[in-house]
């Protein structure tokens, strides 16, 4: 079954047969089809891309925004150096409890000062 994948910036749609493009383009909010071999609109768009020979480039450039696309997912978020500190506490006469850890981590605030939080 063909897929239509249109790219948020491109105004022609990609034909494509692979699944995991079509899902990964439906979970990421791009504008994706699943419709017939039958269909006017497929055979219309194979038919464009044999006569201007650019099934095979189409094939390969959707592919390439695809791996781009889930490498740029898969990245992970920007790592916060953190240390834990035991801090003594304060408790009743009879508590068990006698210092706590605590992780802290460094932020940057809006006028450009780090400063540590809890």
């Amino acid at each position: 079954m063909p897929y239509l994948i249109w790219l948020p910036h491109d105004p022609r749609p990609y034909i494509t047969n692979d699944p995991r493009i079509f899902m990964d383009a439906k979970i990421w909010s791009w504008q994706a089809e699943a419709r017939p071999y039958t269909d006017a609109l497929c055979i219309a768009l194979r038919r464009q891309e044999d006569a201007r020979f650019e099934y095979d480039r189409r094939a390969t450039r959707l592919e390439q925004y695809w791996a781009a696309e889930v490498e740029r997912r898969k990245a992970p978020a920007e790592v916060v150096p953190t240390m834990t500190v035991e801090v003594p506490t304060k408790h009743a006469k009879h508590d068990s409890v006698q210092s706590v850890f605590v992780e802290v981590k460094e932020v940057a605030s809006e006028d450009g000062e780090d400063r540590l939080e809890l």
